[in-house]
């Protein structure tokens, strides 16, 4: 567990997101951290922003329409639905849905997963496409299974 602190806490001090963010799940498999930051970004440099933090986690890009992408919702879902209560039914495309309705209320979003030798990260990040702040930040670690 403290491996996915060490991780989400590099993901919002790379945003500068870090005061004020605060976890949205947090369990034993996985932790779920929203944050947001005064600070924005070019949107032409959203998705180097992404490689760039990957990169510094020591993450591999797990490309969106892999099967290990589903099978990382799939692990994320249940370990919520542990914790949390029944989400419904897990959805592989559930991401690209959350980018085209933040886009269809005016937000630039762009997201990446990563595999890290501990975990799984999923990073998102969105903000007006006018470029006023804030940008939000948002960093999934869940646990692999083997």
């Amino acid at each position: 567990m403290q491996k996915f602190y060490e991780v989400a806490g590099e993901v919002m001090g790379f945003f500068d997101a870090f005061k004020g963010s605060r976890p949205a799940i947090n369990n034993e498999k996985i932790l779920i951290v929203r944050g947001r930051s005064r600070k924005t970004l070019d949107i032409n440099d959203f998705n180097s922003k992404l490689d760039e933090i990957g990169s510094i986690i020591n993450g591999k890009e797990i490309e969106s329409n892999s099967a290990k992408i589903a099978k990382l919702l799939e692990i994320g879902d249940k370990s919520i639905q542990e914790s949390e209560g029944q989400t419904g039914n897990i959805d592989k495309h559930g991401l690209e849905r959350m980018q085209e309705e933040l886009e269809a209320i005016g937000l630039v979003v762009e997201y990446k997963a990563f595999e890290l030798p501990c975990c799984y990260a999923v990073i998102a990040i969105w903000q007006d496409k006018h470029g006023y702040p804030p940008l939000y930040v948002e960093v999934t670690v869940s646990e692999k299974e083997e």
